[in-house]
């Protein structure tokens, strides 16, 4: 839980670019204390996280939360319909319906959602959010090197969303809303509904692309938006948005405004983001310098509404050791607390622990020439039994093993015979044949050295490219009833 002063800083990494925000509070007042861009093409490992050291030099690390902003260029966002209400049912139903909808095994993705609300009777509509693992293993990689803990990995859309609808008002708006961010090189589209990203787009076209290749550009930039709003409307996600908003002021995006409505017939808006956050005019002034030529809108407006996050992209190994950790804490100090009564009630156990130890010495002194006596005995006696079981039990091995050899088929190998003291055999193997299995069973518990059969377990199985069974059987011998028998009479002879 943050609270309302927390600072909280935003790292948002891609291949190209690194950029840093520093925020306090959140949502509507939410206030941007810092903000920085440094372009990282070509950099990895340790250079990369020097750099990235060298950069936020500057930033209130100690006392900020820290948060890392995933690029929308590595996620994939899909709608599903969950049929349950229920928050847990629905996590478990997401977590086993995520790898259908990615070409990745479900060990290689990452995944969180966005709960979107009741839609029919019983049904639950979901935003399901997909991250390469292996790409987020490594932007944490770098982080952690030098020494920055993460405490969320955060889905950029969503922040972009929740803000555009603090400072518009949007969430009690009947009809969704588009929301367009132009960055440097690509686009995001998102359609907002309730506060909510009800889906998201990315769009390999940005200002660069927009600035070198004009009008080519604009169009293929036009055709793709009106392509995701025909997928958006075929899914039947929501309604159609009514109105539009571009996120920033530059050149590319005036350009853009017209043509939109001209050849989409969109009602489209420009409300920059830097023109609704809070911030000391300087830090403004570096803002909107830095986004005419790429969009901070994702890593300022996903920090600033950190608190209202629903997606959190971490690593499940990760949360489990954070889980682990704050397990660990209450335990130490349930310890702590659990160390402190035990002294008081050593303390009051003190004295009468002292009287106890000091004439058990007296007794100890006294016999001690009679307790080496005993002692000699008893393992005179140990040796004596040892050896009286070795003799007795000598062949017993052997003959079990023959016992095997005679009554195990061609078809039948096995891998493995322990026999331990109490006289039970474990014999596992393969068998080409299952009911082979079942009929050697049968044929050991007629051999007349087994008092008992039991055939442990069965399971099919490939064995050098055919299909065989392995199995388990436990044997009991005859022999052992007898020496537990001689045991408990020993038993009976030493009670009073």
């Amino acid at each position: 839980m943050l609270n309302k002063s927390q600072s909280c800083i935003g790292i948002y990494l891609s291949d190209d670019v690194l950029k840093v925000a520093q925020v306090v509070s959140s949502g509507a007042n939410a206030k941007l204390l810092k903000v920085l861009g440094k372009e990282i093409k070509g950099l990895s490992g340790l250079e990369l996280s020097k750099t990235i050291q060298t950069s936020i030099s500057g930033f209130n690390v100690k006392s900020s939360k820290i948060f890392l902003v995933l690029p929308s260029s590595i996620t994939t966002t899909k709608n599903i319909e969950i049929p349950s209400v229920n928050p847990e049912e629905i996590k478990s139903i997401v977590s086993l319906q995520a790898g259908r909808h990615t070409p990745l095994s479900r060990e290689e993705i990452q995944i969180g959602f966005v709960n979107l609300g009741i839609y029919k009777n019983n049904f639950s509509k979901v935003l399901l959010v997909i991250a390469n693992k292996n790409i987020l293993k490594n932007q944490l990689g770098v982080l952690d090197k030098i020494g920055l803990k993460i405490q969320k990995v955060l889905f950029a859309p969503e922040g972009i969303a929740g803000f555009y609808s603090e400072i518009l008002g949007l969430k009690s708006e009947t009809t969704p809303t588009g929301i367009i961010d132009i960055g440097q090189q690509s686009t995001d589209f998102i359609v907002v509904f309730k506060g909510m990203p009800f889906a998201s787009r990315h769009i390999p076209i940005g200002k660069s692309q927009l600035a070198s290749e004009g009008s080519a550009a604009q169009d293929k930039l036009i055709e793709e938006l009106g392509k995701t709003i025909e997928s958006y409307k075929t899914e039947g996600i929501e309604q159609i948005p009514v109105n539009y908003l571009i996120s920033s002021e530059d050149d590319q995006s005036q350009k853009m405004q017209p043509l939109l409505k001209e050849k989409l017939n969109w009602n489209v808006e420009m409300v920059a983001f830097v023109n609704n956050i809070k911030a000391q005019k300087d830090v403004l002034k570096n803002l909107a310098e830095k986004s005419s030529d790429s969009s901070f809108l994702d890593v300022v407006t996903s920090t600033a509404m950190v608190a209202e996050a629903q997606v959190n992209l971490m690593l499940e190994e990760v949360q489990l050791q954070k889980s682990i950790e704050a397990q660990g804490r209450e335990l130490f100090k349930a310890a702590v607390l659990g160390f402190v009564v035990l002294i008081l009630v050593m303390c009051g156990y003190g004295s009468k622990y002292y009287f106890n130890n000091a004439f058990f010495k007296k007794l100890k002194n006294e016999y001690k020439e009679n307790r080496k006596e005993v002692e000699e005995l008893e393992n005179l006696s140990i040796k004596t039994k040892i050896i009286q079981n070795y003799l007795a039990n000598r062949m017993i091995s052997l003959d079990t093993i023959n016992e095997l050899y005679r009554n195990i088929p061609n078809e039948i190998y096995l891998t493995s015979v322990v026999m331990d003291e109490t006289g039970t055999v474990s014999v596992q193997g393969i068998s080409d044949i299952a009911s082979l299995v079942f009929n050697l069973g049968t044929t050991l518990k007629e051999s007349n050295l087994f008092k008992s059969v039991n055939i442990k377990s069965t399971v099919a199985k490939k064995d050098r490219g055919k299909d065989v069974h392995a199995f388990e059987i436990t044997l009991k011998l005859k022999t052992s009833s007898d020496e537990e028998g001689k045991k408990t009479e020993n038993k009976e002879e030493k009670k009073p």
